[in-house]
């Protein structure tokens, strides 16, 4: 399946760009829907995709202020845009938490791969390991491994973000999770309180190596590191990407026949986001809730209207 390419809307300028950006998606979620009509239990999610986006209506500083966006979880088009919306609230969250002078860590929580039969198991899994992680629930105090269990104390903050990533050559599916932790400045000179990458791995792996074949002793594969105030931008998009792209998997219609009744069994109805601490703060004070799909808002002045029509979108002049 070729990815389409995206169109030239030069004559629109930033608009243009804009628009662009949905058709390329638009046409992305026609590549899903073909697949998902052939799955009978996924037959009635297809229409909304086929159906979404069709109109939309944008003010003139792009901000989307009407259309009829399906909000499906599969659609390429609403996980575009919803990650689009996600970056942006957090990016409000942060400037919220300015004044406290926070840094920031990224971290990616990993377990090893795993078949289609197993993927909610152990989505589940994950979540139920990093929260207890973070709140200092994950191992007793007689335990030798409680000594190093201090995340509640170390970690004031933290978005979590789970992402599901897929190899056809071993069929095998990759859940991980992004965090970004806000830390105290102090965090990184504090030796009761810093984490390095081998003690978090330590403590994340605990005696569960054993379970997933691996030896005693070995270690999951786990990812941390500060957050340059240069760098916070793309520590935000990564929690704020999509959680699953079927259709950036380079998959024919077998293959993604094949996917995603597999990704629609292990992640619906999952909150795939979740904030904890000084994050969760942030958004009940700004009034944000990242799992709210709901991005259109009232326009001021005028508007410019767009319809689907044959592959491409048209401005609607009348």
């Amino acid at each position: 399946m070729e990815k389409p390419a995206k169109s030239d809307y030069t004559a629109l300028g930033a608009l243009g760009s804009l628009i662009g950006s949905f058709e390329t998606h638009k046409t992305y979620a026609a590549l899903v829907a073909t697949a998902m009509q052939e799955i009978s239990s996924m037959e009635p999610k297809a229409r909304h995709l086929w159906e979404c986006g069709t109109y939309l209506e944008l003010d003139g500083e792009g901000r989307l202020i009407k259309s009829n966006l399906c909000r499906e979880r599969w659609c390429p088009l609403c996980q575009w845009r919803r990650s689009l919306r996600v970056y942006g609230q957090v990016q409000q969250m942060l400037s919220w938490l300015t004044p406290q002078k926070y840094k920031y860590l990224h971290l990616v929580l990993t377990v090893p791969n795993c078949h289609g039969d197993d993927l909610k198991t152990l989505c589940d899994w994950l979540y139920r390991r990093s929260t207890a992680m973070f709140s200092d629930r994950l191992y007793s105090r007689r335990d030798q491994l409680a000594t190093l269990a201090h995340c509640k104390r170390s970690f004031r903050g933290i978005v979590r973000a789970l992402e599901v990533t897929y190899n056809s050559d071993t069929d095998l599916y990759h859940p991980h999770l992004h965090c970004l932790i806000a830390v105290k400045p102090s965090y990184f000179n504090n030796p009761a309180d810093y984490f390095s990458q081998q003690k978090l791995s330590v403590l994340w792996t605990g005696y569960a190596a054993p379970s997933f074949g691996m030896k005693d002793g070995d270690l999951f594969v786990l990812h941390v590191r500060r957050v340059k105030d240069s760098e916070r931008d793309n520590a935000v998009a990564e929690v704020a990407k999509y959680a699953v792209k079927p259709f950036h998997c380079d998959l024919d219609i077998d293959g993604y026949k094949h996917i995603l009744p597999v990704l629609n069994r292990a992640l619906a109805g999952r909150r795939m986001l979740q904030l904890y601490g000084v994050f969760a703060d942030a958004a009940r004070a700004l009034k944000i809730d990242l799992n709210d799909d709901d991005e259109q808002g009232a326009g001021d002045g005028d508007t410019r209207k767009f319809s689907f029509i044959k592959g491409k979108y048209r401005e609607v002049t009348k």
